[in-house]
């Protein structure tokens, strides 16, 4: 593709980055806060909080503090998202071309759909950013010569900075695809199986040696058209609709698919493969040595498996309605995004105006839910709004251990122990003497959110809050 078309399509794809506000990405606002935080330690403000040095998890952190440094909050969160995203598209895209040698313009649209799905609002930049670089090294790698192989080790040895997660997943897509170009050709439908075996083996280890957790939204996750379910239920609609179209490519490519028979198809018995380790796997890990559980394993892992099936899928040409087909879904499924941010903005309007009567400074809590959505909404309600003016007492990164923000003991800015700061979240914590003066959002009799003053012993409340609109 030619650079002209390549500038208008990045700048189109950007849009959504520009067209609010504010970019509402859930863990964003705890990025952007933890960020804040930084700054404040570095400027010796910082109390019993400490700045660590994680070899992974960290990449997309380093890229926003150096971005807040420079040009301030708004600044760093607008580049930071927008170059990863494009990042992560582009990637996904040269990988298509490597993977296929055909035009990837047709599933450009679902590519797109990715870049903005549920991991991007769910906000978990660290593991987006690690595999937009895993899909670059994917296209560097995918002939299987030596250099190009070297080129693509060093790239996920960054991608290994931002999280492990899709790293070694690449890298074993990588190794999988090196085994079966060598295999004789009476062996290769049968690959699959020994890797099925070793999955299920890793299973049986996690359960015998770690506490895990599993969920029968693991038998949807198989698909990875989970990731096109942002939201609340009007997602249903996109995500049934591009579960159509990937049949109907699915039938054209098992018809039609050149070379070799398609059981030997690597690309199509990865996803198999895969499709299978979302069941087996464990969605959530408790660690040695970190003080909150991994989670969400499986739920993150289906955006590298959605483009993954996206690359299987461009090996046979479609039928020209599915490319403006894929396009219509496309534009469904954005205007959804847009009125769902612009509800989002709204209500974080609200968390700012609650904040602004109070003394800079005070510790704030809250305890909003939304259970009618799938992403996590509230979360983080109050990390971006408390950027330079209070702190966000019930903010767990500090106290899992698992970021570069730390504390080290007891102190008047986040809560301590995590499990102290999720109970805050489900409305169960109790304000202690030495919390006080301490606020909690919530709404109030006239329909908006306004901060309370809590007092010692007093538990907090529960607030449920949906998206409004609920469609529109």
């Amino acid at each position: 593709m030619k650079w002209p078309g390549a500038l208008l399509i990045s700048l189109v794809l950007l849009v959504p980055c520009f067209w609010q506000s504010r970019i509402q990405a859930g863990d964003l606002s705890s990025h952007l806060y933890n960020a804040w935080l930084g700054t404040e330690i570095e400027a010796g403000r910082g109390g019993e909080l400490t700045v660590a040095s994680p070899s992974t998890n960290v990449l997309f952190d380093h890229l926003l503090l150096g971005l807040m440094r420079l040009g301030g909050p708004v600044v760093a969160e607008r580049v930071s998202v927008a170059t990863v995203v494009l990042i992560l598209f582009w990637g996904a895209v040269a990988w298509v071309r490597a993977a296929t040698g055909r035009d990837p313009r047709f599933v450009m649209p679902c590519l797109a759909m990715l870049a903005y799905g549920w991991v991007f609002h769910v906000g978990l930049f660290n593991f987006y950013l690690s595999c937009g670089l895993v899909f670059w090294a994917l296209a560097l790698g995918w002939s299987l010569a030596w250099r190009r192989v070297m080129a693509a080790g060093l790239l996920l040895a960054v991608a290994y900075t931002a999280h492990a997660l899709p790293v070694l997943w690449g890298g074993g897509l990588l190794a999988y695809a090196w085994v079966a170009q060598r295999l004789p050709v009476r062996w290769k439908p049968w690959l699959p199986l020994p890797v099925v075996a070793a999955v299920l083996a890793g299973r049986l280890y996690l359960l015998a040696h770690y506490r895990t957790a599993t969920g029968g939204h693991q038998v949807f996750e198989m698909w990875g058209i989970d990731q096109f379910w942002v939201y609340g239920a009007k997602y249903a609609l996109p995500v049934a609709l591009i579960g159509l179209l990937w049949g109907a490519q699915l039938i054209r490519v098992v018809k039609f698919l050149p070379g070799r028979p398609v059981a030997e198809n690597v690309l199509l018995q990865f996803c198999l493969v895969m499709a299978i380790g979302m069941v087996a796997a464990p969605t959530r890990i408790d660690l040695q040595g970190y003080r909150m559980p991994l989670t969400m394993i499986t739920e993150r892992m289906t955006l590298p498996l959605a483009v993954l099936i996206c690359v299987m899928l461009s090996q046979v040409r479609p039928a020209r309605w599915l490319a403006w087909a894929f396009a219509g879904v496309a534009a469904l499924q954005f205007s959804f995004l847009y009125a769902d941010a612009r509800s989002l903005n709204w209500w974080e309007d609200q968390v700012v105006q609650a904040l602004a009567p109070l003394p800079r400074g005070v510790r704030v809590v809250s305890a909003l839910n939304d259970p009618t959505t799938r992403g996590l909404l509230w979360n983080h309600a109050l990390d971006r709004p408390c950027i330079g003016r209070c702190y966000s007492y019930q903010n767990y990164e500090p106290g899992s251990h698992a970021f570069r923000v730390r504390s080290t003991g007891p102190n008047g800015m986040v809560m301590n122990d995590p499990r102290a700061a999720a109970g805050a979240q489900r409305g169960e914590y109790v304000a202690k003497p030495e919390d006080l003066p301490l606020y909690q959002v919530v709404i109030c009799p006239d329909g908006r959110l306004c901060a309370l003053a809590m007092s010692a012993g007093e538990r907090m409340q529960a607030t449920p809050l949906s998206i409004v609109p609920a469609w529109w």
